[in-house]
């Protein structure tokens, strides 16, 4: 089993609050190139472990997200998850 580091980012959310959240996996995509990041705040549902995802935004003091509202692109960023579900994340470009 390979043994993985865990990374943490800490951002602004939408309302305005500080958040510390483990990064499963940050990528770029689209044009222009936004930044995306797959995260989770270590909360579990019935399934298992309950992921977010959300265009990562850096600014002068750290870290903001925002919700991701257009249709193509919530199916881009799907689409990414599925890939990284099937391939592992290594392969994502």
């Amino acid at each position: 089993m390979k043994n993985e580091e865990k990374e943490f980012i800490t951002f602004i959310d939408e309302t305005g609050k500080e958040q510390e959240a483990e990064v499963v996996m940050c990528f770029k995509a689209g044009t222009p190139s936004k930044k995306y990041i797959i995260y989770t705040l270590n909360e579990k549902d019935m399934n298992n472990m309950v992921i977010y995802s959300a265009i990562l935004i850096e600014t002068e003091s750290g870290y903001k997200i925002e919700n991701i509202v257009d249709d193509q692109e919530w199916s881009m960023v799907k689409e990414v998850m599925r890939h990284v579900v099937v391939n592992g994340k290594e392969k994502v470009e």
